[in-house]
């Protein structure tokens, strides 16, 4: 088996996992420049495992990332995302009187380096027809509780006045990815 943590920054995750990020760290295996152009060949990770990373592309280029991500994971293997959930910003940001400042972090980044601001923004309809489009089926959501990797805290766990912050969804991907359809509405509109 072999599994791979896209964008792990300095949450290392134990073998069967392959750490992967754009910053030499300790304990990373993989250092990349970019996440849209993964070293490795078709159909090779069981698993690839992704916490609040994705939506640190910007909207033109997030369905091309997913993509391959989708390309290494062998047919019928699992991709389990976390992004941040709008749905539960909005209440955060309800919560706590309309305090912008409780809500910059989840919706914008944390802009203290070159990779941590964020371009997209994701709820359960979009990034379920996103996934969908890249060829993922079976698309729900998952608990870190119930994975093998929920006892290494990261961001797919995280809260805010209690209410949690992250959208955690898996799917199963297809042999045929013209099999099933879905939709990407981060697609930048442009005059042709």
């Amino acid at each position: 088996m072999r599994y791979l943590h896209i964008g792990c920054g300095d949450v290392i995750l134990p073998k069967p996992f392959e750490n992967l990020d754009g910053r030499e760290l300790e304990g990373v295996d993989h250092v990349v420049n970019g996440l849209d152009k993964l070293p490795f060949k078709d159909n090779t990770f069981d698993l690839v495992y992704s916490a609040h990373t994705l939506e640190h592309f910007p909207r033109d280029k997030v369905e091309a990332v997913l993509r391959e991500w989708v390309r290494v994971t062998k047919v019928d293997g699992i991709v389990r995302l976390a992004v941040p959930d709008f749905e539960q910003a909005i209440k955060v940001y309800h919560k706590s009187d309309k305090r912008i400042e409780n809500i910059l972090g989840l919706t914008v980044g944390g802009q203290s380096y070159d990779y941590e601001y964020h371009y997209c923004i994701f709820d359960d309809k979009s990034l379920t027809g996103l996934m969908n489009r890249c060829g993922l089926t079976s698309v729900h959501k998952w608990a870190y509780q119930r994975v093998s990797h929920g006892d290494y805290w990261d961001y797919s766990q995280g809260q805010v006045f209690e209410i949690p912050i992250s959208l955690n969804l898996e799917g199963r991907k297809v042999k045929d990815s013209k099999s099933i359809t879905g939709t990407n509405i981060f697609e930048v509109w442009k005059n042709k």
